[in-house]
């Protein structure tokens, strides 16, 4: 499948790491201030498969290869999946959209999470919706609900998508009369301590059950032991320095807009940076299961 379906899925979708991430800045936050819209195709592209996930991958913002979804307009939306075929099934993927990039008003036949990652992202459920959401604001985005998405600022915009089935995009005349989207803004989170300080913002789902999607904060200076889970990991920083790997010995670095897939059963530690506290989204496809992690705060 064509990255380019996927893209259109994902971000008309929206609209609706392979080697360890190198030390580089991401590239700087997105500016609010909205900028002219442009109208997106409707139509899908080909898509290309994305890779199947055989061992953790950490990448930076700076180093994920995107690619458009239409190479004859490389200026448009480009996406990347991280784990999952979007013409088959489940699958979480980075997308960035263009400055001023507006989505047509569009369903999917899939139920899905997205997260800014960025300011100036607009998920909304009428063709005119324009107010701006802060950076971390989510939704839980009901299959065949109408909604459109946009980015309203002088910068690219990202968002973070996790999708319970393939992608498709169909085309809408009118707004759902009652939306049951699920909109939380970035200035709004309602953080609850799970362990040693550690908080969680669940999006959609329970951990304590089965497949979820949620927000992680660890506090500065936090780190875990070497560990694994049951269920495979998808994640991406959206705040602060913070360090992942197999062992203390081989930490990769990243920087706010990495992404990452964790297999399932794959041993691993979480290290956060002293300066600042570390937020990340992350997607699983089981339960938590956490008896095995242990947390040491930072120094005094």
């Amino acid at each position: 499948m064509s990255r380019f379906a996927l893209v259109v899925a994902l971000l008309a979708c929206s609209a609706c790491a392979s080697t360890s991430a190198t030390k580089k800045d991401a590239a700087p936050e997105a500016a609010a201030e909205p900028a002219p819209a442009e109208a997106a195709p409707a139509e899908a592209a080909p898509a290309e498969e994305a890779p199947a996930a055989q061992s953790a991958r950490n990448l930076n913002l700076a180093d994920i290869p995107f690619a458009p979804f239409n190479p004859e307009q490389p200026e448009g939306i480009h996406v990347y999946p991280i784990t999952g075929n979007p013409q088959a099934g489940a699958f979480n993927a980075i997308a960035r959209f263009p400055a001023g990039y507006r989505s047509p008003l569009h369903s999917h036949t899939a139920n899905y999470t997205g997260i800014a990652m960025s300011e100036g992202m607009v998920h909304g459920s009428t063709a005119d919706a324009a107010e701006p959401l802060p950076k971390w604001s989510h939704w839980y985005q009901p299959a065949g609900e109408p909604h459109v998405d946009a980015c309203v600022s002088e910068e690219p915009c990202y968002m973070l998508g996790f999708f319970d089935g393939a992608i498709d995009m169909l085309p809408a005349e009118a707004p759902a009369a009652e939306p049951k989207v699920r909109v939380t803004r970035g200035d709004a989170i309602q953080w609850v301590e799970v362990k040693a300080g550690v908080q969680m913002a669940v999006i959609n789902g329970n951990p304590k059950e089965g497949a979820f999607q949620t927000l992680f904060q660890f506090p500065a200076g936090m780190t875990t032991n070497i560990h694994t889970h049951s269920a495979a990991f998808t994640g991406a920083l959206l705040s602060g320095a913070h360090q992942r790997g197999p062992s203390a010995d081989e930490l990769v670095s990243l920087t706010e807009g990495a992404v990452w897939s964790e297999p399932a059963g794959s041993a691993h530690m979480e290290k956060c940076g002293s300066e600042s506290s570390c937020i990340f989204a992350g997607a699983m496809n089981g339960p938590l299961d956490t008896e095995a992690v242990e947390l040491t705060p930072a120094a005094e």
